[in-house]
């Protein structure tokens, strides 16, 4: 292999591990001032649009008409029988003997009240807690702070910038939620991110094409990345965005390779039954990645979504699939924190989709003869539910509120509920966030 072409494929795991990542300094400014719940929050983000319907309603295909086999296909988050006829996903064995559901507070009529019901809206909508009333410019980062930032402006020194986590299943505009272009706020305060199908990808690909350097090769690379710092006004220190020092890019750096190798020797624990490779999905790579860093860092804060449901627009069937899959990850990502000393009875799990979808499907039939859904800003789109899972003693658990006609809960609460638990919601200025703490949840 040439040295020029393995410059390339290095270059290409640069891209996706410090350009995209954006690592943040180390330190923040001030102590929260409220008590904390718990020290550690999984926020997880049900990407590409779930109804109320095939989820919490378990409806299934009697969500349409000239079906009628109803039955709960998220048996790991939900309590309930699973459907036994007219099946169109595989189902898997569920990974949990007892759901999530039991094990907090399940808010069954959630709205999303405001403005479009788009995915980068929807997420802008979960990371900030302001709805967005027009169509995003999905080049820049949101106007107002995102959750990250909050977080790392209003919590006590000393702790490691390596708290912080943003990793989406999907590039796209999704990059840039990590922080907002709020002058107060801002890239100082804002998150790692990863898109782990990226860096995986690029990340085996030069493994198997990369040849052995001698230390006078490196040495040689060294002098070279000098003279271009010391002969140009910018370094990579000076680019926009979130700057690493050196000791966390180090860390970074060291987590990426060790989860490359175990990708590639087939040691990377994966939520699938068996842990059979042919089974992942996207978004199961996205939380297969979540947990190695969840394990290796311990973070504090970490938000990820899923997004392979977003076939829906085509494939009714395929979407189910996608979230019966979705709903194995997430219990396994459970099982996986429950097992770690530092993770269990410390950690609080939040899931909610970005948005819902339209009452009324498209006219695209697969091929079971169902038919496709979009999210064009019906009352239905604006339907989502939300589950906060913990501890016992501190969330409340096996109970389950609101109703269709009693919605309970708002898109924009998951923000002021996580600053509750990780008691910096009294520091966040006011009227920058315009919903309440879920605080029906907890005990």
């Amino acid at each position: 292999m040439k040295r020029r072409d393995f410059i390339k494929n290095t270059g290409l795991i640069a891209t996706a591990s410090i350009a995209a990542p954006y690592i943040l300094p180390t330190g923040r400014l001030f102590a929260a001032s409220g008590t904390r719940i718990v020290n550690h929050v999984v926020f997880v983000l049900f990407a590409g649009g779930l109804r109320n319907q095939e989820t919490v309603d378990k409806l299934y295909v009697s969500a349409q008409s000239g079906f009628s086999s109803s039955g709960n296909i998220m048996p790991n988050m939900l309590t309930g029988a699973t459907p036994t006829n007219q099946l169109v996903h595989t189902p898997w064995t569920p990974i949990l003997t007892n759901p999530l559901q039991q094990k907090g507070t399940l808010f069954k009529e959630v709205r999303y009240a405001q403005g479009p019901t788009g995915h980068y809206n929807g997420h802008t909508v979960a990371i900030t807690g302001r709805y967005t009333e027009t169509g995003l410019n999905l080049n820049t980062n949101p106007e107002f702070p995102t959750i990250f930032e909050y977080y790392r402006k209003h919590n006590s020194p000393g702790e490691s910038a390596l708290n912080a986590w943003w990793l989406s299943e999907g590039l796209g505009p999704y990059t840039t939620l990590n922080y907002s272009a709020h002058p107060s706020y801002g890239p100082t305060y804002g998150a790692n991110y990863l898109r782990p199908a990226s860096v995986l990808e690029l990340g085996l690909t030069a493994f198997n094409q990369a040849v052995n350097y001698q230390p006078d090769d490196v040495a040689r690379i060294n002098k070279i990345k000098n003279f271009l710092n010391n002969n140009f006004d910018k370094t990579i220190a000076d680019l926009p965005g979130i700057f690493n020092t050196d000791g966390d890019r180090d860390l970074i750096r060291q987590f990426i390779l060790d989860t490359v190798d175990k990708a590639s020797t087939g040691q990377l624990p994966l939520p699938t039954p068996g842990n059979n490779p042919n089974f992942l999905t996207g978004d199961l790579i996205n939380i297969a990645a979540s947990w190695q860093v969840m394990e290796t860092f311990k973070p504090e804060l970490m938000v990820i979504n899923t997004f392979n449901s977003d076939i829906c627009h085509q494939n009714y069937s395929s979407h189910l699939g996608a979230l019966h899959a979705a709903d194995y990850g997430i219990g396994w990502l459970w099982n996986k924190i429950q097992s770690d000393p530092v993770l269990a009875n410390d950690t609080i799990m939040i899931c909610m989709p970005e948005h819902g979808r339209n009452l009324q499907p498209n006219n695209i039939v697969d091929n079971n003869g169902l038919r496709a859904i979009d999210h064009t800003g019906d009352d239905n789109s604006r339907r989502i539910f939300a589950m906060v899972v913990g501890p016992s003693g501190k969330v409340v658990q096996n109970q389950t509120v609101g109703s269709v006609s009693n919605p309970v809960g708002q898109a924009i609460d998951v923000v002021p509920t996580i600053a509750h638990i990780l008691g910096f919601l009294p520091d966040i200025p006011g009227g920058y966030l315009n919903g309440s703490p879920l605080l029906q949840a907890f005990v």
